[in-house]
């Protein structure tokens, strides 16, 4: 019999049966991307650790692949992701996926780039992508389990990620600043430059309780590790800015309208606050305006450590209260405070627990 080792797949995988919670866990792996074990046993529901042994099963006969962050004495939990068109091939004949074109390219992504063994080598840009991609993921949970724990209140209408956001661009006038003394005076030319408009995802919920017009609200997301300089993320703000509020593209380039927010979660409040400052910069909003636009929140509200209820076990606290995220963790600049859930003029103001305050 094969020597097993949590990172190396035995050379003969044991032989069972597919079982519909296998299913399950590849559906949710491929409708995720990239997900770690944590989220997967939630999703699926039922006995966790018959869970995280199906998850091991489906890794052993190639189903699914996964790497785990090296630590100093130990590694992280394991996150799983699709590399096989094989995969896909078992959904479609037991559960009947529609397979696109667009999913055996991510699949033959995953499958070039290799991720398993680049977290083992520790190859720096692969891993940066992998934990920006686990933003992605962490949000896409909160909203999804929120949802599904709304009794029905709130509905997950569409969540879209990846390439086919990817593309979109905006024209907007160049600028040149003039220097005075210490003080710098930004002005626009008759010249234009076009910005790429690529959000890390989209998606809307739906209200059934509210009027007819009124029960879609739209959201765009970015997942800032606090990697990218300032210059950088003031065109990705102004790019957003002159294609939502100027142009009023967002409906032709994205199918929806209005949108509600531009959401943000970055890695720490003084990042939160640099960029809350680049919103009101003259290339974007303006300086005294109003920027509902953009909301922003912390990743520590949602993954600082929590006990689980009766174990003593502590996890991050998303993961125990995904509701979290539609609660009023998200500031606009002037430090207001508002909720997913919000209708359109519902606010509060600023209060020192939310993580952003001034």
């Amino acid at each position: 019999m094969a020597c097993f080792s949590k990172f190396i797949r035995p050379e003969q995988a044991r032989r069972g049966q597919i079982t519909e919670r296998d299913l399950d866990i590849l559906e949710a792996v491929l409708r995720y991307r990239f997900s770690p074990a944590s989220q997967l046993v939630r999703l699926v529901g039922g006995n966790e650790d018959l869970t995280h042994r199906r998850l091991r099963r489906l890794w052993e006969s190639g189903l699914v692949n996964r790497w785990a962050f090296p630590g100093i004495r130990s590694h992280s939990e394991f996150y799983y992701y699709l590399d096989r068109p094989d995969t896909l091939e078992l959904l479609a004949d037991l559960h009947g996926l529609e397979i696109h074109p667009q999913m055996l390219e991510e699949l033959r992504n995953n499958r070039e780039k290799d991720y398993a063994n680049a977290a083992v080598r520790g190859q720096h840009m692969q891993l940066g992508f992998l934990q920006h991609s686990l933003m992605i993921s962490r949000m896409h949970f909160c909203v999804e389990l929120a949802c599904r724990n709304s009794a029905g209140n709130v509905q997950l209408a569409a969540w879209s990620q990846g390439s086919p956001l990817a593309g979109r661009k905006v024209e907007v006038p160049e600028v040149k600043a003039s220097r005075f003394g210490n003080d710098y005076v930004w002005g626009e030319t008759d010249h234009s430059v076009r910005l790429p408009v690529a959000p890390d995802a989209l998606f809307s919920l739906r209200f059934p309780d509210r009027p007819p017009q009124q029960q879609l609200a739209h959201f765009l997301c970015e997942a800032d590790r606090g990697t990218m300089n300032s210059t950088d993320m003031l065109k990705k703000l102004r790019g957003y800015y002159h294609l939502i509020k100027r142009h009023q593209g967002h409906k032709a380039a994205f199918g929806l309208h209005p949108i509600r927010a531009v959401l943000v979660e970055t890695t720490n409040e003084a990042r939160g606050r640099r960029l809350m400052q680049l919103v009101n910069h003259p290339l974007v909003c303006g300086p005294g305006k109003r920027a509902g636009l953009f909301w922003f929140t912390v990743s520590p509200l949602l993954t600082d450590a929590t006990e689980e209820s009766g174990r003593n076990r502590r996890h991050p606290r998303y993961l125990q209260n995904p509701e979290l995220a539609f609660g009023r963790i998200w500031a606009m600049p002037d430090s207001s405070l508002h909720a997913l859930t919000d209708t359109e003029n519902q606010t509060e103001p600023p209060a020192s627990s939310s993580g952003l305050s001034q």
